[in-house]
């Protein structure tokens, strides 16, 4: 009888899982967060590598250093919401940007086109902000991709 049971009960789980029932799709960071809650009050996150891909994995922008810039800050705004953070919790910003190789400094047409954008998602400016030229990223046609220090 308790063999009968378990095995109705079994049915009954995956008759009810079966059911076709929309799925929420969460957009999903495409940098590496790291979430650090002391004993003490406050949390600090840290975004390492957070690269121009939309939701979907697709590079954002193609050649475009102002539309990777802005998916970029786009990727870390989900990444701050997902540990109930924004970008006003954002204390440093560390940007590299691709050059060519055996370039040691940002050019400043890139630097100046990644600090408008920043204006625009951030109302004050964060306390630290560095920019590195860097000769290779993940992929070929990946321009910038950003690290960022966030404390509530």
């Amino acid at each position: 009888m308790m063999k009968y049971l378990r095995s109705l009960f079994l049915l009954a789980i995956l008759t009810s899982c079966s059911k076709d029932e929309p799925v929420a799709t969460v957009k999903v960071p495409s940098g590496y967060l790291y979430k650090v809650e002391p004993a003490i009050s406050g949390k600090t996150a840290y975004i390492c590598g957070e690269r121009p891909f939309n939701d979907t994995g697709a590079l954002v922008g193609g050649t475009d250093l102002g539309a990777q810039t802005r998916q970029v800050f786009d990727n870390v705004k989900t990444s701050l919401a997902t540990v109930g953070m924004s970008l006003t919790d954002v204390t440093q910003v560390t940007y590299s940007i691709k050059e060519a190789a055996g370039v040691t400094q940002v050019s400043v047409s890139k630097l100046e086109t990644v600090k408008a954008i920043e204006a625009t998602y951030f109302a004050k400016t964060p306390s630290i902000v560095t920019a590195k030229a860097v000769s290779q990223t993940t992929r070929e046609d990946v321009l910038i991709e950003v690290e960022v220090i966030a404390i509530k």
